[in-house]
């Protein structure tokens, strides 16, 4: 990542400094991963709490802390009210300094290699992040986005879900430049009810496009008219297999990254 302000990150976060406004270099939620000027993030959820690391992650040489309270301390350390959700602003705030091209992509299944493939593209000429180990909810894509450096152009962003709502806050963190729906089947019913549910849920990804966006989304996917809302205005691509549709996701990573011998590949696929 970039190098940031303490005072900078209190503000973006509605936060309060206490101490030094001193520059950090890194952002860790692992008190076990410090390194030089680290601001080590104090995360809490249903099963764990990461102020019961705080202790931990001094002794390792973290610079500053992000804490939901007042702690005995000699380095700075900022309170937030919910250091979750400070993670994922101050992930939305690199991604808006750097500005890559965000690809989101989410699905019912297949996500995963689809990254995995566009990324083993794009990393052979550019300088990009992606999503490693799955991290793709709402902890893992704020801290895929803080590895983001200046040199990188873009960042390949795996969106997944388990409940209501979570789409879309992690599509308002990473702004989309390219949105894939890769497909909607039967999967996580428990949460979301139905497959209409699954669908909804994935059209979140819509709702926080950047201007001048792409949309790909596969034509076979259920309740595919409730989406149009979303969608309107936006330039589409659209792929198939039960339609014979020949659109072919790889033509949207050529559009971008200009690889010629991209094509040999399609052609291969097309046959």
């Amino acid at each position: 990542m970039i190098s940031m302000s303490l005072k900078k990150i209190a503000s973006i976060t509605n936060g309060v400094l206490y101490g030094k406004n001193i520059t950090i270099d890194h952002i860790s939620i692992n008190s076990k991963k410090i390194l030089p000027n680290t601001l080590f993030i104090a995360l809490k959820g249903n099963k764990f709490d990461g102020h019961m690391f705080i202790e931990e992650a001094l002794a390792k040489g973290c610079c500053a802390i992000v804490t939901t309270k007042k702690i005995i301390s000699f380095i700075s350390y900022i309170i937030v009210e919910d250091t979750t959700i400070a993670l994922g602003k101050i992930a939305s705030l690199l991604r808006n300094i750097i500005q890559p091209k965000i690809l989101a992509i989410t699905g019912s299944c297949g996500k995963t290699s689809v990254k995995e493939m566009a990324a083993s593209i794009l990393q052979k000429t550019h300088h990009i992040i992606y999503t490693t180990n799955n991290e793709n909810n709402h902890i893992g894509v704020p801290i895929t986005l803080l590895k983001l450096k200046a040199t990188d152009k873009y960042g390949l962003i795996e969106l997944g879900t388990n409940n209501p709502g979570e789409i879309r806050y992690i599509s308002k963190i990473s702004q989309p430049n390219i949105a894939l729906i890769n497909n909607i089947y039967h999967s996580h019913l428990a949460g979301f009810k139905s497959l209409l549910g699954i669908s909804k849920e994935k059209s979140e990804i819509f709702s926080y496009l950047k201007n001048n966006s792409i949309v790909i989304i596969n034509l076979d996917s259920h309740h595919l008219s409730k989406w149009k809302k979303k969608i309107k205005n936006r330039k589409i691509f659209y792929f198939s297999i039960e339609k014979k549709k020949k659109v072919i996701f790889l033509l949207l990573i050529l559009r971008f990254i200009h690889i010629k011998h991209v094509l040999s590949c399609i052609h291969q696929l097309v046959k």
